[in-house]
């Protein structure tokens, strides 16, 4: 989420999406979302909410927006109108708009505010933003290309915090944390001239995923999911919530993808 997008209401926070093996998407929210307590809407149980997400990428672009990217490399744009509350709603009869093409990268995430991140085969680090993230229409910054913003982003897990944050577990497990500060125009200009901050150890999970506000999951071996806080991300500094220990606040968490 970033700085300029407005807060999501409470009943908004804490909405997980999972996929499951058969294509099922599941939607669940997580009522403890902001002090890792073990409480979940509808009793914790899914809501089966679409079927056939069988697509290389998929990430949300917050406020029930979720992209998908297609075996062609075609860019689609849903929009889950009740991301609250867990009803199979979705803008434009629940057909994915295409938004571009071409999308062939290692991993792609969002940035919030139509910001998106796609990292190359050769780790380069690309800059887009979708101007239009809200209704879906195809209106891109710089006429759709990417900017080049950064180089060697081989690692295991990257996702983005909001505001410019973007997290990145190295192989050796360590949680590493970096702005990109010209995050609304594409310049790479980075805080702390572009290096890393690790601000934790042992990051050696399935899954990890933002929650929005600092919060991160993460899904263990035996598929249970963690709850963190990361209290400090606008500077990088080390402060975690419950000190930094993970909360768990569910288990069975064998999905396919989650976000």
């Amino acid at each position: 989420m970033s700085a300029v997008e407005p807060k999501e209401n409470e009943a908004t926070r804490g909405a997980i999406y999972a996929v499951a093996d058969n294509g099922d998407l599941l939607w669940y929210r997580h009522d403890g979302h902001s002090d890792g307590t073990a409480q979940w809407a509808n009793g914790g149980h899914a809501q089966t909410i679409g079927n056939g997400w069988n697509f290389k990428h998929i990430f949300s672009g917050g406020k029930g927006v979720v992209y998908a990217i297609a075996d062609n490399g075609d860019l689609l744009w849903y929009r889950h109108e009740g991301h609250s509350d867990g009803q199979a709603q979705w803008a434009n009869g629940g057909h994915g708009k295409t938004i571009g093409n071409g999308w062939n990268f290692r991993r792609v995430f969002s940035g919030g505010e139509g910001l998106f991140y796609a990292v190359t085969d050769n780790g380069d680090l690309l800059w887009y933003r979708h101007e239009e993230g809200a209704d879906g229409t195809l209106e891109w910054a710089n006429g759709g290309h990417g900017k080049t913003i950064g180089n060697g982003w081989n690692f295991k897990h990257i996702f983005s915090g909001g505001d410019g944050v973007i997290f990145a577990v190295a192989e050796n497990g360590d949680l590493l944390w970096y702005r990109h500060e010209g995050l609304m125009d594409g310049s790479g200009t980075w805080a702390n001239g572009g290096h890393g901050a690790t601000i934790g150890n042992g990051w050696n999970f399935k899954q990890i995923f933002s929650g929005g506000e600092g919060v991160i999951y993460a899904v263990a071996a035996n598929g249970d999911l963690l709850w963190y806080r990361y209290e400090e991300g606008a500077d990088g500094t080390l402060a975690w919530a419950s000190g930094g220990h993970g909360k768990t606040v569910g288990n069975g968490w064998n999905f396919k993808r989650l976000f």
